[in-house]
């Protein structure tokens, strides 16, 4: 999920298209709209209030959540939270998911979702379908491979712990990045 405003949102909505994404739905009660290709579906938030918009305050334009979808939410997010995490809530509307979230590197969100539970009904509950009049040339996406995140150096084995503990997750090599700030 991205957080942008609605200037920003601009920018970010012309990239999609040409990396063949098309809008698919948009929330219930909410500024966000579900842009999809192949099973990848990314949020773009230009929400006026709440998380996203205080993360847009704090870093501009950012990917300041994901969504796992896991086995169980209920038991993944029991787990992360005995191990350590720090679990996130905010308030949802009339009828909407409150979907478990922990916070992740850089106080950015891991939202957990499952197929055992309405979580893996989001879609249908929070979201309407929309028809995108400007249809993109798929890009043929299917899925989300692997998620990069950059920390800082001595963070990294924290962060490498938290994931390799609370997920099934794998370290793969490590890259360094030239970051001057």
């Amino acid at each position: 999920e991205f957080s942008v405003d609605d200037t920003d949102a601009k920018d970010l909505i012309a990239l999609l298209r040409t990396l063949g994404f098309r809008n698919t739905a948009r929330h219930k009660t909410k500024q966000v709209s579900v842009y999809s290709q192949g099973e990848i579906r990314l949020l773009v938030n230009t929400e006026h209030a709440g998380f996203a918009n205080a993360s847009y305050a704090v870093h501009g334009p950012s990917a300041y959540a994901v969504t796992l979808i896991v086995d169980d939410a209920e038991e993944a997010m029991a787990r992360a939270v005995a191990l350590g995490a720090e679990p996130f809530s905010q308030a949802v509307g009339t009828g909407e998911l409150e979907i478990p979230a922990i916070r992740g590197v850089g106080g950015g969100l891991i939202y957990l979702l499952d197929d055992k539970s309405d979580l893996g009904r989001i879609w249908d509950i929070d979201f309407v379908p929309v028809t995108d009049e400007n249809e993109s040339q798929p890009a043929h996406l299917c899925t989300i491979d692997h998620i990069a995140q950059t920390v800082a150096y001595e963070g990294m084995l924290t962060w490498l712990l938290f994931y390799t503990a609370i997920f099934d997750t794998q370290k793969t090599p490590m890259v360094d990045i030239i970051d001057p700030a």
